[in-house]
């Protein structure tokens, strides 16, 4: 049997659930004796929402800078930038609010402030045929505390990504240490951000769960985290549609949970190929992560089903969409389940719908090949396949 390891410390080491759990800031901060705090917030929160204003009204004089500007898909450049304002600021922890890119921000400027190095220091790599190139963080990284505004699971995870925007290479840093210490999962937040991107971001969220479920880093204990988070996700997100009222506050909730719940399978899991195609549709064509992954999730299904079927049956089960006791048919049910969320909510199910150009795949396999995410798929990279299922997929 295989060696496996799970690491406790990839696990934020409290999480807050509730609307207006926020208020439990001030406390985490007194307990971490934080006294110079760095908030990092997207734009659309600090200009369309009360809640860059509310935390910065909380924290006080805590509060000894603000950035409030984070580029979509994160180049390299602009945290490079960041670093050097904040480093005048001598912040003592990082408070993210925002989505994905905000949070990947935090945890890069967390490992960068102490250490002196650049983030692409910190960097994962794959190299094919099988060898995979981890990092190790020699230096305790500020400790960073997250308010997520959407469903990308980047608020629990031990790392994020930044994008060479001169290579058009998507570059992947996970490390236990980069672990946020605590996280603040409150719907009145989230609410506030429109239903089609939490929609879209719900559909990254399933594909967390299920490329962590038949990852070849899948085990027990991170299953049980995709599992019970993909049943809660299949039954919430559909009331994201276009369609009917904006979801009740307590579903937003339930969401959230499920959401950030996906992530914390991956940290130990790693995830699998389609993440690796999501990662070149925004480093090298800035298109957005969440509308890349509600593409590619099902995709990522169909193209690995012949060598993880038992897996993918598996996820059907646990998450009750199907009783069938053979596998085939279990596996099948799983496909249909993430389709009819998908067109529940109106979700792009071709590359091509989300503004890719015709004749990329060959392009996007070279990427594909040296992203990390590839080593931990089921079924190895062949060049040849993935451009034929990209091309597919297009």
């Amino acid at each position: 049997m295989t060696i496996r390891r799970f690491d406790g410390t990839a696990i934020p080491k409290t999480i807050y659930s509730g609307p207006g759990c926020r208020s439990k800031m001030p406390a985490e901060l007194d307990r971490l004796d934080a006294k110079r705090v760095l908030i990092i917030s997207s734009t659309s929160v600090a200009t369309k929402t009360p809640f860059l204003r509310d935390i910065q009204e909380r924290l006080g004089e805590r509060v000894v800078a603000v950035i409030d500007r984070v580029p979509s898909n994160l180049p390299v450049q602009a945290v490079r930038d960041a670093v050097g304002s904040a480093a005048e600021a001598r912040p003592d922890a990082i408070v993210a609010i925002g989505g994905g890119i905000v949070h990947d921000m935090a945890k890069a400027l967390a490992v960068m402030l102490p250490s002196g190095r650049d983030i692409t220091e910190f960097v994962s790599r794959f190299e094919p045929p099988n060898t995979f190139h981890g990092i190790e963080v020699d230096t305790d990284p500020l400790p960073v505390l997250t308010v997520p505004t959407t469903f990308s699971a980047a608020d629990v995870v031990a790392g994020g990504a930044v994008t060479d925007v001169e290579s058009h290479e998507k570059l992947i840093f996970v490390h236990p240490k980069l672990t946020p210490v605590a996280v603040f999962l409150d719907a009145e937040v989230v609410a506030s951000t429109p239903a089609r991107i939490l929609a879209l971001s719900g559909m990254n969220a399933i594909h967390h769960c299920l490329e962590a479920s038949y990852s070849k880093g899948a085990q027990p204990i991170t299953d049980a985290f995709a599992f019970a988070a993909l049943r809660q996700l299949l039954t919430v997100l559909p009331t994201f549609g276009p369609q009917g009222p904006a979801p009740a506050l307590d579903i937003v909730q339930r969401a959230i949970d499920a959401a950030s719940m996906s992530g914390l399978t991956y940290a130990n899991s790693w995830l699998g190929i389609g993440h690796s195609v999501c990662h070149s549709l925004g480093g090298r064509f800035g298109l957005s992560h969440s509308a890349a992954n509600a593409v590619m999730v099902l995709n990522s299904l169909r193209f690995n089903l012949e060598v993880a079927g038992d897996r993918i049956a598996a996820a059907a089960r646990a998450s009750g969409v199907s009783d069938a006791p053979d596998d085939a048919t279990a596996a099948q049910a799983m496909i249909a389940a993430v389709e009819a969320v998908s067109d529940a909510i109106g979700a792009p199910k071709r590359l091509s719908e989300i503004g890719l150009e015709k004749g990329q795949s060959a392009v996007i396999t070279e990427d594909v090949l040296g992203d990390p995410q590839t080593f931990w798929n089921p079924r190895p990279p062949v060049t040849a396949e993935i451009v034929a299922w990209l091309d597919d997929a297009w």
